[in-house]
C-alpha cells in the first residue's frame, strides 16, 4: 500500500494499492493491482465537475483479479470478478485478457456494474 490512500476496505488481499488510492467502506479487493491516482479530487473539484463517481473504488464493491489503472473511477456496487470463466473482450473502459481484467486509464465504471 502506498502513501496517500484513503482505504475504508472491509478486505483487502494479494494485492499492491497504489499512491493516492481511494477505496471506499465495506469494498473487497482480492488479487488486484491498483495504480492508483495523479492527484487527489478536492472538494471544489467535486463540485466543479458535478461527478456522482469519485476517484477510486466506491463502496460495497468487490474487486478480484483486476488491474486498475490511473485515474480510474468505480462506481458504489460494482463487482468485477475476473478469471478463467470470463471470454476475452474489449471495450472503452475495459480488456479481458485469459481472465485477468484490466480497467483503462481514466475510465469511468457505473454504480452496479457486473463483469
Amino acid at each position: 500500500m502506498a502513501e496517500g490512500c484513503l482505504i475504508n476496505a472491509a478486505k483487502i488481499e494479494k494485492s499492491v494499492i497504489g499512491i493516492r488510492s481511494r477505496i471506499g467502506k465495506d469494498s473487497t479487493i482480492i488479487n488486484t493491482y491498483m495504480m492508483g491516482n495523479d492527484d487527489y479530487e478536492s472538494l471544489d473539484d467535486i463540485n466543479r465537475k458535478h461527478t456522482e463517481i469519485l476517484l477510486g473504488i466506491g463502496e460495497r464493491c468487490y474487486i478480484k483479479n483486476t488491474i486498475i489503472d490511473k485515474n480510474v473511477r468505480i462506481g458504489d456496487d460494482v463487482r468485477i470478478n475476473g478469471g478463467t470463466h470470463l471470454a476475452d473482450a474489449e471495450t472503452d473502459e475495459y480488456v479481458i485478457k485469459d481472465g485477468i481484467v484490466v480497467i483503462r486509464k481514466d475510465a469511468i465504471i457505473p454504480k452496479g456494474f457486473v463483469l
